[in-house]
C-alpha cells in the first residue's frame, strides 16, 4: 500500500503517534494494602477489574508505568515488584525480588533505573532495567528518612522526593550529588504521616497528602512555603491528576475529586469499598494507550478510495523505533496499525473527521471526532463548487485541512492520485 511505503520517511520526523482522542484512554489504579490493586475507568470511576489476586500482590503499594510501557506494581508483603501489560493487563512476570525491605514507593529516572523505597530498611534501593540490584541510592536514614512511603516521585527539577511517614516530613535526594536532605520539616503546616507526593502541572509546586491530619498540602519548591489546600479528608494517601485536570485523592477506602486551585472537594469519584478496596494506600492514573506508539508529536497515515463523500481508511499506521538522520537504519523501523479514520465531506470546504483506535490491533487511543475545514481556498475549491460536491471527481480534496484555532498544532493532509487513491496524513500532538 502507498501508506506503508511512505510511512517510514514521513513519520521519522516525530518517531511515533500521539493522542487526540476524546474518549478516556486512562485507568485509575487503587492499591489496597489489605486487598489488591483495583482498576477503575479514570473518567467515570466505574470499577473494571482487579489487576491481580492478593496472592501475588499482597500488601499492594505503588503502581507506576515503566519506561518499557509495562505497568509495575509493588507487593510489600511479597517483597517483589511485578509487571503487567498496559493494553490487556495480562501478567508479564516478576521484575525484581527486592528482599524484606518493606517495599513501598517506586519511581523511574530518565535512564529507566527503578528507585524502590524500603519502609523497613529506611533507604531507597536501585534496580536496573533488567531488575538487577544496583544497591542503595544513599545511606539508610540519610537526610532524616524514616519510613519512606508509596508516594515517592521525581520532581520537575530531577530530584527524587520521598515521603517520610514516621518522621512526618519530606526528604529530597539529588542524584547528581548523592546528597539526601530534609526539605519539608516534620509537622510543617500540620503534616502528619506523609504519604502521597504529586508534582503540580505548573512545575512550581508539589501536592502532599497528610494521612494523619486528613489534609492535602501545597508546597512551593522555590520558596519552601507549605499551605493547606484541602481539609476534611479521611486518611488521604494516594493523589494524582484525573483526565479532566482535577485531583483524584484517596478518602478512606474511596476516592474524591478535588479542585487543584481552590482545594474544594467536588464529588465522590469512587465510593468507599468499591471493588473490595481495603486499607487504601496509593492511587495512580495511567494512560492505557500503546506507549510504544506515543511521543509528544506524531504522524498517522493511510490511504483509500473515496466512496461518494466518504473516505474510510480501515488501516492507518504509525512508525517508530529508528534514529533520525544519518544513523537511520530502516531495519529498525517498526510499523504498527494505529486504528481507523473516516472523513465525510459536507461541503467543498468542510468535513467531519473521526477516528476509532480501539481493539487488540490498535494503539488504544479510543474514539473521537471533530469538524475540519480547508486551510486555504484555491482553484480546486472553485472547481468543486462549479461541478458539485457529489461529482465523481474528487481531486479537489487535495490540500491541508484543520480543526480551527481550538486544535492549533494539528492538521490533516490529503493528496489524491490519478488512480483515485487518496493518501491521508494526520499530524497531531499528545496533550499534557
Amino acid at each position: 500500500m502507498i501508506a506503508r511505503r511512505l510511512l517510514a520517511t514521513l513519520l521519522l520526523v516525530s518517531s511515533a503517534a500521539a493522542h487526540a482522542a476524546q474518549s478516556c484512554g486512562s485507568r485509575l489504579f487503587v492499591s489496597g494494602w489489605n486487598s489488591t490493586v483495583h482498576v477503575f475507568d479514570a473518567c467515570t470511576g466505574q470499577y473494571l477489574r482487579d489487576l491481580d489476586t492478593r496472592t501475588r500482590l499482597a500488601g499492594a503499594m505503588a503502581v507506576r508505568l515503566g519506561p518499557d510501557g509495562f505497568i509495575y506494581a509493588v507487593s510489600e508483603q511479597g517483597n517483589a515488584i511485578h509487571k503487567y501489560r498496559n493494553d490487556t493487563l495480562e501478567y508479564a512476570g516478576a521484575f525484581a525480588q527486592v528482599g524484606a525491605i518493606g517495599a513501598t514507593g517506586l519511581a523511574f529516572d530518565a535512564a529507566g533505573v527503578a528507585f524502590v523505597g524500603g519502609f523497613q530498611s529506611d533507604d531507597v534501593r536501585r534496580f536496573d532495567r533488567a531488575g538487577a540490584a544496583l544497591g542503595p541510592a544513599f545511606a539508610a536514614r540519610g537526610g532524616g528518612l524514616n519510613g519512606p512511603d508509596s508516594g515517592m516521585t521525581f520532581g520537575p527539577d530531577g530530584n527524587l522526593y520521598i515521603p517520610s511517614w514516621e518522621s512526618n516530613s519530606v526528604v529530597r535526594y539529588d542524584p547528581r550529588t548523592g546528597e539526601a536532605s530534609t526539605v519539608v520539616a516534620s509537622r510543617t503546616a500540620g503534616l502528619l504521616h506523609t504519604r502521597g507526593l504529586l508534582p503540580a502541572r505548573d512545575g512550581q509546586n508539589m501536592f502532599i497528602t497528610s494521612e494523619g491530619s486528613g489534609t492535602v498540602l501545597k508546597w512551593n519548591l522555590a520558596s519552601g512555603a507549605v499551605t493547606v489546600l484541602a481539609t476534611g479528608l479521611s486518611g488521604p494517601t494516594g493523589i494524582d491528576y484525573g483526565p479532566d485536570g482535577k485531583l483524584l485523592v484517596s478518602n478512606g477506602d474511596g476516592v474524591v475529586r478535588v479542585d487543584p486551585e481552590s482545594g474544594a472537594i467536588l464529588s465522590t469519584f469512587v465510593p468507599g469499598g468499591t471493588g473490595g478496596i481495603a486499607a487504601q494506600v496509593f492511587l495512580s492514573v495511567l494512560s492505557s494507550v500503546d506507549t510504544t506508539q506515543v511521543n509528544t508529536q506524531f504522524w498517522v497515515v493511510g490511504d483509500a478510495v473515496f466512496n461518494g463523500r466518504v473516505l474510510d481508511i480501515p488501516f492507518v499506521y504509525t512508525a517508530g523505533g529508528a534514529q533520525f538522520g544519518p544513523l537511520l537504519r530502516r531495519a529498525d523501523i517498526s510499523v504498527k496499525r494505529w486504528g481507523r479514520v473516516r472523513i465525510e465531506l459536507t461541503s467543498c470546504t468542510e468535513a467531519t473527521f473521526s477516528w476509532d483506535s480501539t481493539g487488540a490491533d490498535s494503539a488504544g487511543f479510543g474514539t473521537g471526532s471533530y469538524p475540519v475545514t480547508r486551510f486555504f481556498e484555491n482553484e480546486a475549491t472553485v472547481r468543486c463548487r462549479a461541478q458539485g460536491i457529489d461529482n465523481a471527481d474528487k481531486s479537489w480534496v487535495s490540500g491541508q485541512w484543520w480543526g480551527g484555532e481550538g486544535r492549533s498544532g494539528e492538521g490533516l493532509f490529503l493528496d489524491r492520485r490519478a488512480d483515485g487513491t487518496a493518501f491521508f496524513a494526520w499530524f497531531t500532538h499528545r496533550p499534557r
